[in-house]
């Protein structure tokens, strides 16, 4: 049986969660039960070309500081524990996919921005605990999609009106996943 995954507009409290200019972009809840690498994985190569910027803002997992090591990732460090991606590649995108999904189900936050004209250092987040995340150095002009990867799912923000609505976001989710249309705004 394929998991099921549900899309809907997000509601206020989401949008309300990042301190992101909220009257150029359009905010898509899509929620699923153990997230799994493929599902980012696939998501994000529907959507975009490279290079994408994953922020990853905990390295708590040794795997995924030997994974990037290893396989020579180029990061950019940017806290103690934190580090932005630039990806280029399918293998070095499902390599920090992987990381990501360990990260997002053990309750830690992965971000991935794309658009023209990012810089690593732009994408660095700044969490006070009762303050909107918000990236100080990042022109959202230049951003044309945003997406925050958490254990229950995905909050996709975009300009792009190729994923303006729950119904046009479902068509670049994998066919190995199922949507459940009673819980989805279509």
């Amino acid at each position: 049986m394929k998991k099921q995954y549900f899309v809907q507009y997000s509601d206020d409290s989401t949008i309300n969660y990042f301190a992101i200019p909220k009257d150029i972009f359009t905010f898509i809840d899509i929620g699923i039960r153990d997230i799994g690498t493929d599902f980012i994985s696939t998501l994000v190569q529907n959507m975009f070309s490279f290079p994408i910027f994953f922020v990853l803002e905990s390295d708590i997992f040794e795997n995924g500081k030997s994974v990037i090591s290893e396989r020579n990732i180029p990061a950019y460090k940017f806290s103690s524990d934190g580090f932005i991606i630039k990806i280029n590649s399918v293998d070095t995108l499902e390599a920090i996919c992987d990381i990501s999904v360990d990260l997002a189900l053990n309750g830690i936050s992965v971000f991935i921005f794309y658009g023209e004209g990012l810089y690593e250092e732009d994408l660095v987040p700044s969490r006070q605990w009762n303050k909107p995340v918000e990236f100080k150095n990042l022109d959202f002009q230049k951003v044309e999609t945003f997406i925050d990867v958490s254990e229950i799912g995905l909050i996709l923000s975009s300009k792009n009106n190729k994923f303006n609505s729950p119904r046009k976001v479902s068509h670049f989710i994998s066919a190995a996943y199922s949507l459940d249309v009673e819980n989805s705004d279509m």
